[in-house]
């Protein structure tokens, strides 16, 4: 990437792109290794996809021009943010702000400035979460601070601002009327569509739950099904809780079993018997092999 208005700063210009590209790869690195973690302790995998990029030379000159400064490599680093940019994109909104409060949490991350415009969206419907903030970067003789700002969006924002951009391409940043309105009126749906697409995981995620809890009966029931085929009884669930106990701490042999009093150990027989018809009976009705209901 060249920047050929200021030759006599080419030099420095390098070094800055290094120190840039550098951050980028800090960053990514850390996003990809939250990531991963994420998914081996959630089971669930809260980024679609990461994109990152290094401002164009046109882009950085006219954004310097906008700010009415003159184009530097100080002023560069100074005052265009973005000249290293990393956009994350994400399956439902609720998962922005969690992955921005874990890039936060980092402890060699420095938060600089937060744009929150799905809070608070732009004039013209534009919506996602922006994040500066600055790596260390460490070069054989120094340390150096270096921005990059973060983008963290849904896939619907995504899909909306991609299409906005090239839109107000072909008009030049001057779009008529209609279309901005129709625009506008784009993003209130991809909003919906995101507030409904949440809820719905939510829901899922509430039924996964209660299924869980169902299928942990189903192998409680089975688990006392197994010591009665085991040692021709099974147990009520208070004792089942002393059994699993029992369990975590050494290996169930028949001495457990005849360790109990024999009044205590001949009421639980009793009991267990009729659990066991029980439990024979419901094996019967279901065909089902392994699963009781």
């Amino acid at each position: 990437m060249e920047l050929p208005i200021f030759y006599d700063e080419a030099e420095e210009w390098k070094n800055a792109l290094l120190l840039y590209d550098s951050a980028l790869k800090e960053i990514n690195t850390k996003i990809e290794i939250m990531n991963n973690e994420f998914k081996l302790t959630h089971q669930y995998n809260p980024i679609e996809h990461v994109v990152s990029r290094l401002k164009s030379p046109e882009s950085i000159a006219k954004k310097i021009r906008h700010n009415k400064k003159e184009l530097t490599v100080e002023n560069i680093v100074k005052y265009v943010n973005d000249v290293a940019g990393v956009r994350i994109i994400c399956s439902f909104t609720s998962d922005i702000y969690r992955i921005a409060d874990l890039i936060a949490k980092q402890s060699d991350v420095k938060v600089l400035k937060v744009k929150d415009y799905i809070t608070c969206p732009k004039e013209n419907g534009y919506s996602s979460y922006h994040m500066i903030v600055s790596v260390p970067i460490y070069l054989s003789n120094n340390v150096i601070e270096t921005k990059v700002e973060i983008q963290i969006r849904t896939i619907a924002m995504d899909f909306w601002a991609s299409l906005e951009h090239k839109i107000y391409y072909k008009f030049e940043g001057n779009a008529p009327e209609r279309i901005r309105k129709e625009l506008r009126e784009c993003s209130e749906i991809v909003s919906y569509l995101d507030h409904k697409m949440l809820s719905l995981n939510e829901e899922i995620k509430s039924f996964s739950h209660d299924r869980e809890a169902e299928y942990k009966d189903i192998l409680s029931e089975n688990f006392r099904d197994m010591i009665k085929e085991s040692y021709g009884t099974v147990i009520d669930e208070d004792a089942e809780e002393e059994v699993i106990k029992l369990t975590e701490e050494t290996q169930i042999n028949e001495e457990i079993a005849l360790d109990k009093p024999k009044k205590q150990k001949r009421s639980v027989l009793e009991y267990s018997k009729q659990q066991a018809n029980l439990i024979r009976q419901k094996k019967e009705r279901t065909k089902i092999f392994g699963k009781l209901i």
